[in-house]
C-alpha cells in the first residue's frame, strides 16, 4: 500500500477513535497501526483479517468492539468492501459459536467519511445483507453451513455510521473526556 495512503488511514483511525471514544460509551485501545495482532478477527475456514480499531463498550455487557474505517472522498468500492466486512462479522462469530459453543456477543462497526449505496441505505444492517454477504465470501463460513439464526444475532450488533469530520469539533476534547469520565461511572467495575 503507498505510504501516503496509509498515512491517510492512520489519521482517519486516530481521529474516529478520538470521535468515538468522546461518545462516552467507548474505549478503543487497540488500532492496526500499533496493535496488528490485536486487531486481528480470525473466521471459520482459518481466514483472518485486520481492522483498524477494537476495544469494547463501557457499558452492560462490556461486549467487544470491532470498528472498521473508510477514509474516503467518494463511494468508491465501498459497498463491495462492505459486504466483506458483513461476511467477516458473521464469520468471527460463527468461529466463536463453533469453538466455545457461544459468543462475546461482539459489536462491529463501519464507519465512514462518505456515505455509500444510498438506494439501500436502510437497509445495510439487515439479515438480507448478512445472508448476501455470506453468498458473496464463503471463504469466511470455512465448511459450514450457513445458520440463519445466527445471521439476525449478527445483522443486530452490525452498525453503519458516516463521520464528516466537521463533527470532532463538536465531541468532547481529551481533557473534557477525562474531567467527566468518573462521574459517569461507566468503566465501574463489571463484578
Amino acid at each position: 500500500m503507498p505510504e501516503d495512503i496509509q498515512e491517510l488511514g492512520r489519521e482517519g483511525a486516530a481521529t474516529l477513535k478520538r470521535w468515538l471514544e468522546a461518545t462516552t460509551y467507548m474505549e478503543l485501545p487497540f488500532d492496526a497501526y500499533h496493535h496488528e495482532i490485536d486487531c486481528m478477527i480470525h473466521t471459520l475456514g482459518g481466514q483472518k483479517k485486520q481492522l483498524d480499531l477494537v476495544g469494547y463498550m463501557l457499558t452492560d455487557k462490556k461486549a467487544p468492539v470491532f470498528i472498521e474505517c473508510k477514509r474516503y472522498k467518494s463511494a468508491g468500492r465501498q459497498y463491495a468492501e462492505y459486504i466483506k466486512f458483513l461476511a467477516i462479522a458473521y464469520g468471527h462469530t460463527a468461529k466463536e459459536l463453533t469453538d466455545y459453543g457461544k459468543t462475546r456477543e461482539s459489536l462491529y462497526y463501519w464507519v465512514t467519511y462518505h456515505p455509500f449505496n444510498l438506494d439501500n441505505w436502510s437497509k445495510l444492517e439487515t439479515y438480507e445483507h448478512i445472508k448476501k454477504a455470506t453468498e458473496e465470501h464463503p471463504e469466511f463460513l470455512g465448511d459450514t453451513t450457513f445458520n440463519a439464526p445466527l445471521a439476525h444475532e449478527v445483522a443486530s450488533r452490525v452498525t453503519v455510521l458516516v463521520f464528516n469530520p466537521k463533527q470532532e469539533a463538536l465531541s468532547l476534547t481529551r481533557s473534557e473526556l477525562e474531567t467527566i469520565r468518573p462521574a459517569l461511572e461507566r468503566k465501574a467495575k463489571a463484578l
